[in-house]
């Protein structure tokens, strides 16, 4: 497409010329520029137009915070399934609250208008990322990907099922590359009514689920599908399924299968291509059944490529470099005592100094809120140092997180475990409440997992203060976790094999155990030559241990 105006060339996305700054398309939404709605927000451009809204961005008067504000005009505002598909999403967004999705912070009407007040988000959506790229990377496409399904996670737990997953619903960050999922205009709560008829679909075409064509109800994996079409789109460049009409391509939705990735000359991990063609099954039995299975799935592509995450000065996620590489060993035994000096290196500048060769770095780290307090089998803790008769650890170069004043380390030789605190608890009681939980999942293990011997999980813990949970440089793969400053366990990817625990003595039990289970779900070895025997096992674990966490909870 070229500008009517100076001839350069557009996408069809575009609403706006970046040559000359002309407005493409219909102008009745420019016009409205300068207007302020709801008498708080002035209008400063257009962001979007769609069939049933408009969005703009806009300016709070009195505070200047910038935001997205979606308007559904009057005349559609008069129908009554328009007006309730709108409702819904505000109702929709008002009970999600999650980094990975787009806060709502009012609604209301105006001369017969609908009005969303959205979180404004600067960057790019995955669709213009593919436009402009023709296709993304693995790595990029995955971690998109990852943060997407996080967002699910989330609203399937609460009952909302998005049912138009699309990349031009999510959003990727310009400042760190994280994604956030936005439009929840035909989101439906799951204990709703339905609000269409029977056989009348929704979503784009490219991307309905097989279930959507057909016109039936709809769940979660409705979302798992359409997630899977939008990844399949960045990894080749196009949607599994095209067409030149929709009921060509709603047909291929029904009998087609799709081309493999390697087919279109897509080199990637094979459990990556294997969690894209799950995703695309026929039937929604034979997909993913949960968001974060998907997930954690294309988290092992990840780890099974060698990607590794390191730390630039910039605050939040920055960059993966792909180029950082250590040997994969997906079936090796979990290395031991990771060294302090290498948290202390991933939490701080590097020193001008050459570091010294340095062993494989696991890409993720756990981090539990857990509770300090005594413990049975202290007697059987021996915390070893370089000198007889002493305490602490050998000399090494301590962790440091910022904010944080950490004690020096104790090693406890039995448990191969590094232990630091902020000196409001005890190392040992630190071991004692470490050893206590892993000593009951393995003998949960016994009976839920028949077979596997559960590995030491982590080598270093922490005990740091509540706030240090939401010290954004423990979170280069992520946002940081979801109610930061109270959540009981949080996994982030910037500290190897290490547990943060924040000394709170009334939640110790049920926070150890879960932040044991977390580790043993990310890092257990499995012994399995065969790829996918090796995953569904792998799945199973992370299964049961979510049941031994749940077993905990008085």
């Amino acid at each position: 497409m070229t500008c009517p105006s100076c001839g350069a060339d557009v996408m069809p996305i575009d609403v706006r010329c970046g040559a000359c700054g002309a407005a493409l398309g219909a102008s009745g939404a420019h016009r409205m520029i300068g207007q302020t709605v709801l008498d708080t927000y002035q209008l400063v451009d257009v962001l979007g137009q769609g069939g049933m809204s408009v969005v703009f961005k806009a300016k709070h008067k009195m505070t200047d915070q910038e935001v997205a504000l979606k308007i559904l005009p009057p005349e559609l505002a008069a129908h009554s399934q328009v007006k309730s598909r709108f409702l819904e999403e505000a109702k929709a967004l008002a009970a999600l609250d999650h980094p990975n999705i787009v806060h709502l912070y009012n609604f209301g009407q105006e001369n017969g208008a609908f009005v969303l007040a959205m979180q404004f988000v600067q960057g790019k959506t995955w669709e213009r990322m593919i436009l402009e790229n023709e296709r993304l990377d693995w790595v990029t496409s995955c971690r998109i990907a990852i943060d997407v399904l996080k967002a699910l996670e989330y609203a399937h737990g609460r009952g909302v099922v998005h049912r138009d997953m699309k990349p031009s619903n999510v959003l990727v960050r310009a400042h760190d590359g994280s994604a956030t999922v936005m439009d929840f205009g035909i989101a439906k709560m799951t204990t709703s009514t339905r609000l269409t008829a029977t056989g009348q679909t929704m979503g784009t075409v490219r991307y309905m689920s097989p279930e959507q064509v057909r016109g039936q109800e709809v769940d979660l994996r409705t979302d798992i599908y359409s997630l899977g079409a939008t990844l399949y789109e960045s990894l080749v460049g196009d949607t599994p399924f095209g067409g030149s009409t929709h009921f060509e391509i709603m047909t291929k939705h029904l009998s087609e299968p799709p081309k493999p990735l390697s087919a279109h000359g897509v080199t990637a991990p094979s459990v990556v291509e294997e969690a894209v063609m799950r995703s695309l099954a026929k039937r929604a039995g034979d997909r993913f059944e949960s968001a974060r299975e998907m997930r954690k799935l294309l988290e092992a592509g990840l780890r099974e490529g060698d990607v590794a995450l390191v730390e630039t000065q910039k605050v939040g996620r920055d960059r993966l470099l792909a180029d950082l590489r250590a040997p994969a060993r997906p079936s090796a035994p979990l290395p031991r005592a990771a060294s302090a000096s290498d948290l202390a290196d991933r939490l701080e500048p590097a020193s001008a100094a050459a570091p010294p060769a340095r062993r494989a770095r696991w890409p993720y780290v756990v981090l539990a809120a857990v509770v300090i307090g005594g413990g049975a089998g202290l007697a059987a803790m021996l915390a070893t140092s370089g000198r007889p008769g002493g305490k602490r650890a050998p000399a090494h170069a301590e962790p440091r997180i910022p904010g944080v004043a950490l004690k020096p380390s104790v090693r406890f030789a039995a448990q191969h475990l590094v232990v630091a605190t902020d000196g409001g608890v005890e190392p040992r009681a630190v071991a004692a409440a470490y050893g206590d939980a892993l000593a009951s999942l393995r003998e949960f293990a016994r009976t839920a997992l028949p077979g596997l011997a559960i590995a030491d999980p982590i080598d270093q813990i922490l005990a740091v203060p509540q706030s240090a949970l939401c010290e954004p440089s423990l979170y280069l793969g992520s946002a940081a976790p979801h109610a930061c400053a109270t959540v009981p366990a949080a996994v982030a990817d910037a500290l190897p094999r290490t547990l943060l625990v924040v000394a709170d003595p009334a939640r110790l039990p049920a926070a150890m155990r879960q932040g044991v289970a977390d580790a043993v779900c990310t890092f257990q070895p499995v012994e399995e030559a065969d790829a996918r025997r090796r995953r569904a096992r792998i799945d199973e674990i992370c299964s049961k241990t979510t049941e031994f966490i749940t077993a905990g909870r008085p």
